[in-house]
């Protein structure tokens, strides 16, 4: 048996982005659900830039301090060439901008934004993932799938998709996929490094090959 609920805003995905846009409903009374089909937060770092207009949206919300404490300030770069130290790139704004960059892992900030949630009572949904949907004139019917492995109807006002570069929600509605895409293969690891670096920096380095 299809269990069946409501709510105002459905949101599907928990990462930075479906977490901050919870947050801000429910500061503003809004009710919502937000569910994530990962039973738990990634241990990867991920996403770890943090802007200063970022830092400036934390601040309306309360929620600066929570994340400096955990974030590093990010200052500058480091450029090194097929290993040899080529220069320093200074990171400098101008005196009106409140916050500068900072560093901080995805988990770190997926962490602060879930213990505020945890203020309002909003629990995220994991294990829980969105399978289809349908919109009518009035809202939207979702479809999810529970732990247990039982299903479940919701229905809302909104919902939006914050389920990342293969959205289920934008398939659905049949949008495309905008902007380009580096032709690059990339690697992301987290790993202890033994240097001694200023604190703040961040490291690029590049190798090139003999012409």
């Amino acid at each position: 048996m299809v269990r069946s609920e409501a709510t105002d805003v459905m949101i599907a995905g928990a990462g930075p982005v479906g977490l901050t846009l919870a947050a801000e409903l429910r500061r503003a009374g809004v009710a919502c659900r937000i569910v994530d089909r990962l039973p738990a937060r990634l241990p990867f770092a991920k996403a770890v830039g943090l802007q200063p207009r970022t830092l400036e949206l934390f601040d309306r919300m309360g929620l600066v301090r929570d994340v400096l404490d955990a974030a590093v300030p990010m200052r500058g770069q480091l450029t090194y060439v097929n290993g040899v130290a080529e220069g320093r790139i200074e990171l400098v704004l101008p005196p009106e901008v409140p916050y500068g960059f900072a560093a901080l892992p995805q988990y770190g900030t997926e962490r602060v934004l879930e213990e505020f949630l945890g203020r309002f009572g909003t629990a995220i949904e994991r294990a829980t993932e969105l399978v289809a949907f349908a919109q009518d004139a009035d809202g939207v019917t979702s479809r999810l799938t529970t732990p247990s492995g039982g299903e479940e109807e919701v229905r809302s006002r909104f919902l939006v998709g914050c389920d990342g570069a293969h959205s289920l929600v934008r398939k659905g509605l049949g949008l495309s996929f905008e902007g380009g895409a580096f032709p690059e293969e990339y690697m992301l690891a987290d790993v202890e490094v033994g240097w001694s670096l200023p604190p703040g920096y961040a490291v690029r380095s590049t190798h090139r090959g003999a012409d």
